[in-house]
């Protein structure tokens, strides 16, 4: 016991006292020095980021998974869609007589020609025929313009049955009233709100309630037109809907308004 004793006291009297006795440490401890700190928060926030972007990267690998197997499923859809368009006999509507058989409503020797590239879903349409619609018929029954519409269907399943619906119309003359009710009666896109059934009940709005109609409608009789339409679209360089032609010059966004539409064909004519 005393033996210890002195051994320990020796330790507290030499020059270690500081390290390992009660004496005060001038020595730099890790947790002590501001420098080692810093490097350890650095340090700690490096991981972390790593940490983070590991995260990410997982999850962009996933989205992209994901995404991409939604991609495929669509394209395999508008693929088989117009495979079956095209392997259907092109039956052209009685007044589908313009250009690229565009269903023309006017008078034949009206001095201007104005050609309509739209899809039944496509909301901008609707709101161009709101908005402008009145100013077209009133040109038309003028005998200032000829218009020549070319039905899209682009967006998905509802704008092939709207489209071939209003062929039947104009093959029954009735086109453009038809025009007007189903755009008044636009659903939300791809929603199956244009149905065959929904179609034909528009149809009877105007008049459209004969079996040839109806039939049309309901075998899709015109879904070969319809994709030769869209075929001669892609071929004249149209890429979306609405597109405007004046005779032959495509209108910008802001000729569209009923003002400005007017006056292009009053420069055309």
């Amino acid at each position: 016991m005393s033996t210890g004793a002195g051994r320990g006291s020796g330790r507290g009297n030499g020059p270690g006292a500081g390290r390992s006795g009660g004496g005060v440490d001038t020595g730099p401890r890790p947790d002590r020095d501001p420098r080692g700190a810093a490097r350890r928060e650095r340090a700690a926030a490096a991981r972390a980021q790593a940490a983070a972007r590991e995260r990410r990267r997982k999850q962009m690998i996933v989205f992209a998974s994901v995404l991409g197997i939604i991609i495929v499923a669509a394209v395999i859809g508008i693929v088989v869609q117009n495979s079956r368009q095209h392997s259907k006999p092109v039956v052209l509507p009685a007044t589908a007589t313009g250009q690229d058989n565009g269903i023309v409503v006017g008078r034949a020797a009206a001095p201007v020609t104005v050609d309509f590239y739209e899809d039944f879903q496509c909301p901008v349409c609707r709101q161009f025929e709101t908005t402008t619609g009145p100013t077209v018929r009133s040109l038309i029954d003028a005998g200032k313009i000829k218009t020549v519409y070319h039905m899209m269907s682009f967006i998905g399943p509802d704008s092939v049955r709207a489209a071939n619906a209003g062929a039947a119309a104009a093959d029954a003359g009735k086109f453009e009233d038809y025009h007007t009710v189903l755009f008044a009666n636009q659903p939300t896109e791809n929603s199956g709100g244009f149905s065959n059934d929904k179609l034909i009940q528009l149809g009877s709005q105007v008049g459209l309630t004969s079996p040839a109609f109806t039939g049309a409608v309901k075998s899709g009789k015109f879904d070969g037109y319809v994709a030769k339409v869209a075929d001669s679209a892609s071929r004249r360089g149209v890429t979306g809907t609405p597109t405007v032609m004046v005779d032959g010059k495509t209108l910008s966004q802001d000729q569209l308004l009923p003002d400005p539409f007017k006056a292009a064909v009053n420069a055309a004519g």
